[in-house]
């Protein structure tokens, strides 16, 4: 998986961008090896890195914004909460509502001029 600037997916696992952010900081020592992307986006992780992530190291989910009423749906589903096959109540459902409430779980951070919301 790139994660490189100009890449924007609506879910982001944290050990990718650790994994990416080590291959980066791997070629620092070579003149030139990276170029301004590159740099933009090690720093960027390495900024992620300290805003207190939960379970940053062990795999943290950052989920884009304009992604999230998407992703609040599938976590209804996943834990039981609606029946996604149902037509009724499904189909009625405040779902932007429903994400905001979520959001107070969350924290919203930026990766590359996106933002994005992990659990604080």
């Amino acid at each position: 998986m790139s994660l490189a600037a100009g890449d924007t997916p609506d879910v982001i696992d944290s050990r990718d961008l650790i994994a990416l952010l080590e291959e980066l900081e791997a070629m620092d020592d070579e003149p030139d090896a990276l170029d301004d992307d590159e740099l933009e986006t090690r720093d960027e992780i390495r900024e992620l890195a300290e805003q207190g992530i939960t379970d940053w190291i062990y795999g943290a989910t950052l989920i884009r914004d304009d992604y999230f009423e998407r992703y609040a749906q599938e976590v209804a589903s996943d834990i039981g909460a609606i029946d996604k096959e149902a037509g009724w109540p499904l189909a009625h459902i405040d779902w932007e509502a429903a994400a905001d409430a979520l959001k107070r779980y969350y924290m919203q951070v930026s990766y590359l001029g996106v933002d994005y919301w992990a659990r604080a």
